[in-house]
């Protein structure tokens, strides 16, 4: 049996390189959360398993060749919560995008229910620029 956390880090691995396993295991109430985004014209928040799958596809189609390394994925003590650690590259318009991210994954029913991702916003700004108009 699949743990959580073998669960959320799996899901990671294959974040932009086969985003089928997403949908599966995608809850029709899936919630995102961007905390800092806001401040870099991004969503804070898209709820909804229809509308995150529209959003997660446009950040898939700009991030081409983002690929994660160094995932590590625990569980909190809390059932159904997983925090996962790890590292994302990719080509950019100004450099290599090197970012470092902590996700709250929390499951419900076997579901990916939250996805709560923080991020450096500076390194998001620095390697593309503005991406208010993109979203």
């Amino acid at each position: 049996m699949t743990t959580y956390a073998e669960q959320a880090a799996a899901l990671v691995g294959t974040f932009g390189i086969d985003m089928a396993p997403w949908w599966d295991a995608a809850h029709d109430d899936l919630v995102l959360e961007f905390p800092f985004a806001r401040s870099i014209g991004m969503p804070e928040r898209v709820a909804g398993k229809a509308p995150a799958r529209t959003y997660l596809e446009k950040v898939v189609s700009g991030l081409a060749g983002l690929h994660f390394t160094n995932i590590r994925a625990r569980d909190t003590g809390t059932p159904g919560e997983v925090v996962v650690e790890y590292e994302g590259q990719c080509p950019a318009p100004n450099g290599t995008y090197d970012q470092r991210y902590i996700t709250i994954m929390r499951f419900a029913d076997g579901k990916l229910i939250l996805f709560r991702e923080y991020w450096d916003t500076t390194e998001v700004s620095r390697a593309f620029g503005d991406l208010g108009a993109a979203f």
